[in-house]
Protein backbone atom coordinates (compact mmCIF):
# COMPACT_ATOMS: atom_id res chain seq x y z
CA UNK A 1 0.00 0.00 0.00
CA UNK A 2 2.87 2.51 0.75
CA UNK A 3 4.54 1.98 -2.47
CA UNK A 4 1.15 2.12 -4.19
CA UNK A 5 0.77 5.37 -2.57
CA UNK A 6 4.44 6.57 -3.49
CA UNK A 7 4.60 5.81 -7.09
CA UNK A 8 0.85 7.97 -7.03
CA UNK A 9 2.67 10.69 -5.60
CA UNK A 10 5.68 10.26 -7.46
CA UNK A 11 3.70 10.84 -11.11
CA UNK A 12 1.08 13.48 -9.56
CA UNK A 13 5.28 14.95 -9.22
CA UNK A 14 6.32 14.55 -12.56
CA UNK A 15 2.93 15.23 -14.31
CA UNK A 16 3.32 18.81 -12.24
CA UNK A 17 6.81 19.12 -13.62
CA UNK A 18 6.27 18.47 -16.61
CA UNK A 19 2.90 20.62 -17.01
CA UNK A 20 5.48 23.66 -15.54
CA UNK A 21 8.02 22.98 -18.21
CA UNK A 22 5.39 23.43 -21.05
CA UNK A 23 4.58 26.60 -19.47
CA UNK A 24 7.76 28.22 -19.13
CA UNK A 25 8.67 26.93 -22.66
CA UNK A 26 6.10 28.75 -24.50
CA UNK A 27 6.66 31.79 -22.66
CA UNK A 28 9.94 31.87 -24.11
CA UNK A 29 8.53 31.07 -27.32
CA UNK A 30 10.03 27.57 -28.03
CA UNK A 31 6.59 26.27 -28.45
CA UNK A 32 5.04 29.74 -30.25
CA UNK A 33 3.59 29.44 -33.57
CA UNK A 34 4.82 31.63 -36.85
CA UNK A 35 2.51 34.93 -37.02
CA UNK A 36 -0.69 33.83 -38.95
CA UNK A 37 -1.14 37.16 -41.32
CA UNK A 38 -2.55 36.76 -44.75
CA UNK A 39 -1.99 40.13 -46.10
CA UNK A 40 -3.06 39.14 -49.49
CA UNK A 41 -6.14 38.56 -47.86
CA UNK A 42 -6.23 41.44 -45.91
CA UNK A 43 -5.45 44.05 -48.75
CA UNK A 44 -8.31 41.93 -50.92
CA UNK A 45 -10.69 43.23 -47.96
CA UNK A 46 -10.03 46.96 -47.87
CA UNK A 47 -11.06 49.25 -50.87
CA UNK A 48 -7.39 50.23 -52.36
CA UNK A 49 -7.99 53.98 -52.10
CA UNK A 50 -7.82 53.91 -48.66
CA UNK A 51 -4.58 52.21 -48.24
CA UNK A 52 -1.60 54.19 -47.68
CA UNK A 53 1.77 53.15 -46.68
CA UNK A 54 4.22 55.11 -44.50
CA UNK A 55 8.27 54.27 -44.62
CA UNK A 56 10.03 55.99 -41.50
CA UNK A 57 14.07 55.69 -42.10
CA UNK A 58 16.85 56.48 -40.57
CA UNK A 59 19.99 57.28 -42.44
CA UNK A 60 22.54 54.10 -41.31
CA UNK A 61 25.67 56.75 -40.93
CA UNK A 62 23.73 58.01 -38.01
CA UNK A 63 25.30 56.59 -34.30
CA UNK A 64 23.42 57.20 -31.69
CA UNK A 65 24.29 56.77 -27.92
CA UNK A 66 21.72 53.81 -27.51
CA UNK A 67 19.71 51.82 -29.79
CA UNK A 68 16.67 53.17 -31.48
CA UNK A 69 13.12 51.66 -31.17
CA UNK A 70 9.91 52.65 -33.47
CA UNK A 71 8.55 55.09 -31.14
CA UNK A 72 11.93 56.57 -31.46
CA UNK A 73 12.10 56.55 -34.83
CA UNK A 74 8.55 57.31 -35.49
CA UNK A 75 8.37 60.44 -33.37
CA UNK A 76 11.68 61.99 -33.96
CA UNK A 77 14.02 61.45 -31.38
CA UNK A 78 16.48 60.98 -34.40
CA UNK A 79 16.67 62.62 -37.30
CA UNK A 80 14.77 60.46 -39.51
CA UNK A 81 12.65 60.76 -42.99
CA UNK A 82 9.30 60.21 -43.35
CA UNK A 83 7.54 58.82 -46.90
CA UNK A 84 3.63 58.35 -47.20
CA UNK A 85 2.74 56.61 -50.31
CA UNK A 86 -1.12 57.33 -50.91
CA UNK A 87 -3.08 55.47 -53.73
CA UNK A 88 -2.04 56.17 -57.22
CA UNK A 89 1.89 54.98 -55.97
CA UNK A 90 0.76 51.91 -53.82
CA UNK A 91 -1.53 50.84 -56.52
CA UNK A 92 1.13 50.55 -58.98
CA UNK A 93 3.16 47.95 -56.52
CA UNK A 94 0.26 46.69 -54.39
CA UNK A 95 0.86 43.16 -55.83
CA UNK A 96 4.21 43.34 -54.41
CA UNK A 97 3.09 43.19 -50.90
CA UNK A 98 -0.04 40.32 -51.85
CA UNK A 99 3.79 38.29 -52.16
CA UNK A 100 4.25 38.20 -48.50
CA UNK A 101 2.81 34.89 -47.11
CA UNK A 102 2.83 32.31 -43.97
CA UNK A 103 6.29 30.95 -45.09
CA UNK A 104 8.03 33.96 -45.28
CA UNK A 105 7.19 34.26 -41.93
CA UNK A 106 10.09 32.21 -40.30
CA UNK A 107 10.37 33.17 -36.41
CA UNK A 108 13.70 33.46 -34.60
CA UNK A 109 14.43 30.35 -32.35
CA UNK A 110 13.88 31.07 -28.57
CA UNK A 111 17.22 31.26 -27.55
CA UNK A 112 17.96 33.36 -30.29
CA UNK A 113 15.65 35.83 -29.53
CA UNK A 114 16.59 39.00 -27.69
CA UNK A 115 14.55 42.22 -27.03
CA UNK A 116 17.17 43.98 -28.69
CA UNK A 117 16.78 46.19 -31.28
CA UNK A 118 17.85 49.11 -33.41
CA UNK A 119 15.41 50.26 -35.98
CA UNK A 120 16.20 52.20 -38.43
CA UNK A 121 13.57 50.82 -41.08
CA UNK A 122 9.89 51.11 -40.00
CA UNK A 123 6.92 50.76 -42.43
CA UNK A 124 3.34 50.04 -41.75
CA UNK A 125 0.81 49.74 -44.36
CA UNK A 126 -2.61 51.20 -43.52
CA UNK A 127 -6.50 51.17 -43.99
CA UNK A 128 -8.76 53.95 -43.25
CA UNK A 129 -11.01 51.24 -42.08
CA UNK A 130 -9.16 48.80 -40.26
CA UNK A 131 -6.48 50.47 -39.29
CA UNK A 132 -3.09 48.92 -39.33
CA UNK A 133 -2.74 46.24 -41.65
CA UNK A 134 0.60 45.26 -41.98
CA UNK A 135 3.68 46.52 -40.22
CA UNK A 136 7.63 45.98 -40.23
CA UNK A 137 10.64 47.28 -37.87
CA UNK A 138 14.03 46.28 -39.04
CA UNK A 139 15.91 45.52 -37.43
CA UNK A 140 16.83 42.99 -34.45
CA UNK A 141 19.39 40.91 -33.27
CA UNK A 142 21.34 39.33 -36.33
CA UNK A 143 18.94 40.61 -39.03
CA UNK A 144 16.08 39.80 -37.43
CA UNK A 145 13.28 41.83 -38.19
CA UNK A 146 9.48 42.64 -36.32
CA UNK A 147 6.34 41.99 -38.24
CA UNK A 148 3.26 42.86 -36.66
CA UNK A 149 5.38 42.81 -33.41
CA UNK A 150 6.25 39.00 -33.86
CA UNK A 151 10.18 38.42 -34.30
CA UNK A 152 11.18 36.88 -37.37
CA UNK A 153 14.38 36.13 -40.06
CA UNK A 154 14.36 38.40 -42.46
CA UNK A 155 13.62 37.88 -45.97
CA UNK A 156 14.28 39.58 -49.18
CA UNK A 157 10.48 40.20 -49.82
CA UNK A 158 10.36 42.46 -46.40
CA UNK A 159 12.43 45.02 -48.28
CA UNK A 160 11.51 44.53 -51.93
CA UNK A 161 8.19 46.11 -51.15
CA UNK A 162 9.55 49.29 -50.10
CA UNK A 163 12.60 49.84 -52.63
CA UNK A 164 10.09 51.21 -54.76
CA UNK A 165 9.36 53.94 -53.00
CA UNK A 166 12.51 54.81 -51.67
CA UNK A 167 15.07 57.44 -53.02
CA UNK A 168 18.03 55.80 -54.81
CA UNK A 169 20.42 57.20 -52.45
CA UNK A 170 19.01 55.92 -49.39
CA UNK A 171 19.14 52.49 -50.99
CA UNK A 172 22.72 52.86 -51.70
CA UNK A 173 23.80 54.32 -48.28
CA UNK A 174 21.88 51.23 -46.10
CA UNK A 175 23.68 48.70 -48.87
CA UNK A 176 27.16 50.88 -48.16
CA UNK A 177 26.45 50.01 -44.35
CA UNK A 178 25.91 46.41 -45.00
CA UNK A 179 21.82 47.04 -43.91
CA UNK A 180 20.57 45.46 -47.41
CA UNK A 181 22.39 43.77 -49.79
CA UNK A 182 22.61 44.42 -53.62
CA UNK A 183 20.11 41.92 -54.22
CA UNK A 184 17.67 44.53 -52.93
CA UNK A 185 18.95 47.04 -56.17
Amino acid sequence: MKVKKRIIIGLLICLLLIITALASLSGIGILSRRPNINLSKLIENENIDDLTLTIYYLNPGILPHSPVNVEMLVYGTWEGAKTVIHVDDLREHIDLFKQIDHNDLTPVRWWRRTPYMDIRLYYVLESRKSGKLFNVAAWGYDESIYVNGFEVKGKDIFYDVIMPFLPEDVIRNWEAWGFIHNSHL
